[in-house]
């Protein structure tokens, strides 16, 4: 099982401690040679004089401090050492030289991932792998595409309307019904409801026949959204097929082209699905431009609000924005933790109450919302309650206020996020849980899987985040943040076999956004790898750093697009240099140990 820094030597390795001093002068204290009382979390100079009170110049290491270990209170059980980790693996106390050893690789773990979209390490981290494995990683050999695909599509001609020309018709109406009926019913319509199809029919008479309404003011927002449904619809429904994905391709890109059209006409909901269905079915790289150009929508409609808040009497329209701006939330937010980006949608400016109502109420048939906020136990309401947690995430650990945060307000932020996100999966049904045992789902829905993938990137982003803490580069009492970072990796380790074991079907868009998570968790493993070279459990993580590498080949295809093919190509290369340059090091220590032992 997992071992506390709190029980990992066990009762018997207790020990009285003989009391020290009560306390040391704070760094301002010590400079002005004035008396510090050393209260927490400021002494009362600092205090009355807004300065911050820091503890950071040299002391012997006899003195080991205990203010880390204090604020989370040793009395206490952890967030890190309840009884849902794994049973079969001991993840022991790490010591303070691995936390020195990450010290030196950049010191913010999560920032020499994917924090800018793709896979970036700084300049000393690239140094610290050198030293630990003797040779250089090499990046220069693997090609990304920058070059968005729907970029390369034909020029169009304008017509007397100025609506611009498209040599690819629209399906009859009968077909549009059939084919939003089968994407209600897939998974990833369970998750992404976006077409209401009471309102999608306003939208089929005027992207058709012309015939504007109070649910599709305008022509060109109207043909946009069936477009940009047409390019989800075949892939996420039908699956990948060659000839489907390329039918894809040609209705985004007719999507794209009317984009310019849908900014001259009136905000509708027409044109927030299209954004959203582009979003969700379009190139990693634009999915930022969506989601900005969709937020300005919502504030526009005034969906960021509760309805019956704003409208006297709200319509389906109003319900139905609303419930757009819960789709929009759920994007904006994950893709935010992914990528590092500023997220769109402000918090501040939301209201985000969700609605309160007895889960075992039946849910009427056909019905996606509740007054706009989604239905208590759906898969929506699940995933917009792992939202709010995520921007917390976001906020609390990785905005700039956040980055200079001090150790005990660092800590005591990672122990109220691992509660949060804790109590979210507790809400899920017991036989779907996610967990950081590493094993093949046996008789789970595998619905759920997004949601124990999701859970294991928001442990890897909370715990991970301890590696900031300066009490490593001091040499002090490493003892919390060595926990929060095992959790870390044993929540990267869980993610990726959960990923190996699990069917979710992998065609070239959903690996797409699919790969900064696996470079996140495999750097983890890589850098406990480093860090600690000749553990024993290290040839297990190297197998599973191969087989994701493996994994994301086997997915690769040549009749994919361009920009696809080179992104993944990319990952899978990176991946696969992480597992070269991890086995170098244990190599390299091996060679080290057997030089120092010598022969027998």
């Amino acid at each position: 099982m997992f071992l506390s820094p709190w029980n990992a030597n066990g009762p018997k390795q207790r020990r009285t401690s003989r009391r020290r001093r009560l306390g040391h002068s704070c760094d301002v204290c010590h400079a002005r040679k004035i008396h510090c009382d050393a209260a927490k979390p400021k002494c009362n100079w600092c205090s009355h004089q807004n300065l911050p009170c820091t503890f950071r110049r040299h002391r012997s290491a006899s003195l080991k401090s205990t203010r880390y270990v204090r604020m989370l209170d040793c009395t206490e059980t952890p967030p890190f050492s309840r009884g849902w980790f794994p049973q079969d693996r001991a993840v022991e106390t790490w010591a303070p030289t691995f936390a020195r050893n990450l010290q030196s690789a950049g010191r913010h773990l999560g920032n020499i991932c994917t924090f800018s979209g793709m896979h970036v390490l700084s300049t000393s981290s690239q140094e610290w792998m050198k030293a630990c494995t003797g040779e250089e990683l090499h990046l220069d050999r693997y090609h990304s595409a920058q070059v968005s695909w729907w970029q390369h599509s034909p020029p169009t001609e304008s017509t007397p309307q100025g609506l611009l020309s498209s040599g690819l018709d629209l399906p009859e109406p009968a077909f549009l019904y059939e084919e939003l009926k089968h994407y209600q019913s897939s998974t990833f319509g369970l998750f992404f409801p976006i077409l209401d199809p009471s309102l999608f029919e306003s939208t089929v008479r005027a992207a058709c026949y012309n015939e504007t309404s109070a649910a599709s003011p305008g022509l060109s927002s109207a043909k946009a959204c069936v477009y940009a449904f047409l390019a989800l619809a075949p892939t996420v429904v039908h699956g990948s097929r060659l000839h489907r994905l390329k039918s894809s391709l040609e209705y985004a890109c007719e999507a794209y082209r009317l984009l310019p059209e849908i900014s001259k006409e009136p905000v509708s909901l027409d044109g927030l699905q299209t954004l959203l269905l582009l979003g969700l079915a379009g190139d990693f790289f634009t999915i930022d431009h969506l989601l900005s150009t969709a937020s300005r929508f919502i504030y526009h409609l005034k969906a960021n609000l509760s309805p019956r808040t704003v409208w006297e009497n709200p319509t389906s329209l109003e319900y139905h924005a609303r419930h757009l701006f819960w789709i929009a939330y759920i994007c904006d937010k994950g893709f935010s933790l992914v990528t590092g980006l500023a997220p769109v949608l402000e918090d501040a400016q939301c209201d985000l109450t969700l609605a309160a109502i007895p889960s075992e109420l039946d849910r009427p048939k056909g019905r996606l919302h509740l007054y706009g906020d989604p239905y208590p136990g759906s898969y929506v309401d699940m995933y917009a309650r792992l939202a709010l947690i995520q921007s917390r995430i976001y906020r609390d650990l990785y905005t700039p206020s956040a980055l200079r945060k001090p150790d005990a307000d660092l800590l005591r932020t990672i122990r109220d996020l691992d509660h949060a996100i804790e109590e979210w999966r507790e809400s899920i049904p017991s036989g779907n849980q996610p967990s950081l045992i590493t094993s093949a789902p046996r008789d789970s829905d595998m619905r759920y899987s997004i949601f124990h993938l999701q859970y294991h990137h928001c442990m890897i982003m909370i715990h991970q985040a301890s590696s900031r803490c300066a009490s490593w580069e001091q040499n002090q009492d490493t003892r919390g943040t060595s926990s929060s970072l095992a959790i870390s990796v044993a929540a990267s380790r869980s993610f990726l076999g959960g990923f190996l074991y699990s069917q979710l079907e992998l065609g070239s868009q959903n690996l797409l956004f699919t790969l900064s998570y696996f470079l996140q968790a495999s750097i983890n493993l890589f850098c406990k790898i480093l860090s600690r070279p000749l553990d024993n459990g290290n040839q297990e993580d190297l197998h599973i750093i191969g087989m994701i590498s493996q994994l994301i080949a086997k997915h690769h295809r040549d009749d994919d697009p361009e920009c696809y093919t080179a992104k993944i190509t990319f990952a899978g290369g990176v991946i696969g240099e992480l597992k070269r340059l991890a086995q170098c090091a244990i190599d390299k220590a091996t060679r080290e140990q057997d030089q120092v032992v010598g022969p027998q």
